[in-house]
């Protein structure tokens, strides 16, 4: 894993450079089918990582949220997220990260998440914890009782109520990718989000589990990442998370 981990670093590192020298430029942007926005530096991105595993894993497939290559019946899969947070990006918001995962079997083996506004890559290898720039990482033990942050998306903000009710402070954070780092950095006790996809949220997914943290969907079901994500997540420090799947079953 060594070698592959080494080469998604060099990728973030790259990737990462894109965004930064990119950010607050002009872009240009268009529509995709689902009506979420994309600009020319995600497609830039996602076309460097094809060409870069094309070239050194001709074997290999790359599940890429702008562009794809192979059958996906490769053994090993590498998904992209190449700029998560495009709206945030759009609208000079810096919170956008590169993300990067190997995968065998729907399960992610190695996740590299690169924040370039604050330099900081993020790294798990399956087994091996989760670091930040090479240092250990870890989830907190605050409890929702506690006033442990939690943070929602757009599309779980009808959770932000009765989560609030147990005592926890909420808050409304763009971009999964980053939503995911606060948490597996021990800066808040969960993250939810109503709709997720495999690009951003599965990489994203080990590091918080590598950092000691619990990820399922919104019923508490283990994930598989070779298959599309149709109940959305829950990412949380493990210590609330029964809790908060109890919440989302009971919220309408």
């Amino acid at each position: 894993m060594d070698e592959y981990l080494a080469f998604a670093q060099d990728l973030a590192r790259q990737g990462g450079k894109l965004i930064k020298d990119n950010f607050e430029n002009n872009l240009e942007i268009e529509l995709k089918a689902d009506h979420t926005p994309v600009t020319q530096v995600d497609k830039q991105i996602n076309q460097m990582v094809i060409e870069a595993i094309q070239k050194s894993y001709p074997e290999h497939g790359v599940l890429g949220e702008e562009a794809s290559i192979g059958s996906e019946r490769e053994e090993l899969q590498w998904l992209c997220d190449p700029l998560d947070g495009t709206k945030a990006f759009i609208m000079g918001i810096p919170v956008s990260t590169f993300i990067l995962g190997l995968s065998k079997a729907g399960q992610i083996l190695l996740a590299v998440v690169y924040d370039p506004f604050q330099d900081k890559l993020y790294h798990a290898v399956k087994g091996k914890g989760a670091f930040c720039n090479d240092r250990p990482i870890h989830v907190n033990q605050e409890t929702l009782q506690s006033g442990g942050y939690v943070i929602v998306s757009e599309s779980s903000f009808q959770f932000a109520k009765p989560i609030a009710a147990t005592g926890a402070q909420i808050e409304l954070v763009p971009a999964a990718g980053y939503r995911a780092m606060v948490l597996a950095a021990g800066r808040c006790s969960a993250a939810l989000q109503g709709h997720a996809g495999i690009y951003d949220v599965g990489p994203a997914s080990l590091i918080v589990e590598e950092a000691g943290g619990q990820v399922t969907d919104l019923c508490g079901a283990a994930l598989r990442y070779d298959q599309p994500l149709t109940n959305g997540i829950i990412l949380s420090n493990g210590v609330c998370h029964d809790e908060l799947v109890a919440i989302v079953a009971h919220t309408e």
